[in-house]
């Protein structure tokens, strides 16, 4: 007797391989801006404008910064933890150093241990 496929199972297979399919596309983009980054870094100032949590560690952080006279908004995963900034905002408008790519000042990422007063 011929057994036939389930369509849900089908289903959920082709949306499993679309979930995979996005997460390594985003994570190849992030190495690829790393290595821009490396490769022709220049470092600015930019103000942290918010920082969250989501999950139970999962940590973002919200930064912007100018370059040229354009500005630039940019959330990351903060590997960083800084305890007291998510309840009590102290980090909020802190100065922070970013090191981004000269030819593409858009990518960039921030010197996570760099908050100035």
């Amino acid at each position: 007797m011929k057994k036939l496929i389930n369509p849900s199972s089908i289903l959920v297979t082709l949306l499993i391989v679309v979930i995979l399919f996005f997460s390594v596309k985003k994570s190849y983009k992030e190495y690829l801006d790393k290595n821009k980054i490396k490769s022709n870094p220049k470092i600015t100032f930019g103000y942290i404008t918010d920082y969250y949590e989501i999950g139970l560690a999962n940590y973002y952080l919200d930064y912007q910064y100018s370059v040229d006279g354009n500005l630039y908004k940019k959330e990351v995963s903060s590997d960083v933890i800084y305890k007291k900034c998510e309840y009590d905002n102290w980090c909020i408008n802190k100065k922070i150093y970013v090191r981004y790519f000269v030819d593409d000042p858009s990518i960039s990422e921030p010197i996570l241990d760099s908050i100035v007063n």
